[in-house]
């Protein structure tokens, strides 16, 4: 008796079995993470700042959704706008994050990732306690981040523009820097099909 029929039907067979079983394991690995990270809400009054889009809390560490800082490859903007976060989140209450902050409403196209994770770090949407701001937007408009089409489907695409246009926050000091940076954050990520992507 085989196992594995012989032949270009029998091997087509075995690869649709095999891609509905890792389809499958895949779909259920990712909700229950999504779960978890539904579950989530971290906040402390004096988080830990790691960059302008990375925080510490003491029982986890934050991935600002939507938007990107300038990293170690621009380790003058990355200072910064490390700074800048820190008192921002010292003069407003410190921060207070989880999945359902996001400010869904304003994205113009279809999220392509919607993996809560990324290099160990939680992707949550964030807001200070003061003021109910969205840390994200108030990142991008002042001029110390760029929006991240791949999570935030461009809800910050104008606060950007604005931002860049008015020369504030790091378009001030780096232009080309941030400009390359916004272009970088700005593409469609392989793997996004065309249907995904609103027109």
């Amino acid at each position: 008796m085989r196992l594995i029929a012989k032949g270009p039907r029998g091997q087509k067979w075995m690869m649709g079995v095999t891609f509905v079983i890792v389809a499958i394991y895949s779909i259920s690995h990712n909700k229950e993470q999504f779960a978890e990270a539904v579950k989530t809400r971290l906040d402390s009054p004096n988080p830990r700042v790691i960059d302008g889009d990375t925080v510490d809390f003491p029982n986890g560490r934050v991935r600002i959704v939507g938007i990107d800082a300038p990293d170690d490859d621009r380790p003058e903007l990355k200072a910064i706008a490390t700074d800048a976060l820190q008192r921002l989140s010292a003069r407003d209450g410190g921060l207070i994050c989880s999945i359902s902050m996001f400010d869904y409403g304003l994205r113009r196209e279809k999220q392509c990732r919607t993996d809560p994770w990324s290099y160990g770090r939680l992707n949550l949407a964030c807001r200070f306690p003061a003021n109910k701001a969205s840390v994200g937007a108030t990142m991008v408009a002042q001029g110390y981040a760029v929006d991240y089409r791949l999570f935030s489907g461009g809800a910050y695409v104008d606060l950007m523009q604005k931002a860049a246009a008015q020369r504030v926050g790091l378009w001030g000091i780096d232009y080309e820097g941030m400009r390359q940076l916004a272009i970088q954050r700005a593409t469609v990520p392989s793997g996004c099909e065309v249907g995904t992507i609103n027109k």
